[in-house]
């Protein structure tokens, strides 16, 4: 199964083919993740782990499109960033964007989402708003999981069992009160064979 690494960084993932704009030591290709195409063949790996790099590239969009182009059908690509409530996401001044769960809802087909329930109504007198968008990658990638991680203090309060049930409702509500730390999300390529 050959993998691909985007941004590895010095600690590239073991076995994988690794792609940064640097020329850290085990980098496979030294490449800016914003020159596409990137010099790699159509549908050359099985796997892809892009980790800590999303919030660096400057067109989300092109980025996405380009790992679905390198990628096999069938592919699982795992994606890691800060979310949105992380302080770290706004330590580095090299970030460029700052995502919620929802994120997703423009790279992949996920089923459309709407207020229901007492989170309606909640959501309505707090004055809370969220539009479902059609995704901007339709019918490139679908969405496999997608979780929050947490520091361990907010996993023994239950707070990441509550993120991962109900996100909607823990990023309009808690999120601030209890941060998130990471966003993991694995997608699946959808293409011909």
């Amino acid at each position: 199964m050959k993998t691909l690494d985007v941004g590895c960084g010095p600690i590239k993932e073991t076995g994988a083919f690794g792609i940064d704009h640097e020329s850290f030591a085990g980098v496979d290709l030294v490449h800016d993740l914003d020159s596409r195409p990137w010099p790699i063949a159509d549908s050359s790996f099985d796997r892809a782990h892009a980790s800590h790099i999303i919030e660096h590239v400057d067109d989300l969009i092109g980025f996405f499109r380009e790992l679905h182009r390198v990628c096999a059908p069938g592919a699982d690509v795992r994606v890691v960033t800060p979310h949105f409530t992380n302080r770290c996401a706004y330590l580095d001044p090299t970030h460029r964007r700052y995502l919620s769960v929802r994120f997703v809802d423009f790279i992949a087909d996920v089923p459309p989402w709407f207020p229901a329930n007492r989170f309606a109504v909640a959501r309505n007198y707090l004055g809370e708003h969220h539009h479902s968008y059609r995704p901007m990658l339709s019918g490139m990638f679908e969405l496999r999981e997608i979780r929050l991680t947490f520091a361990r203090i907010f996993r023994w309060l239950g707070v990441e069992w509550l993120a991962n049930r109900k996100p909607d409702f823990y990023e309009f509500f808690l999120a601030y009160i209890a941060p998130a730390r990471d966003i993991v999300a694995t997608l699946r390529v959808v293409k011909e064979e």
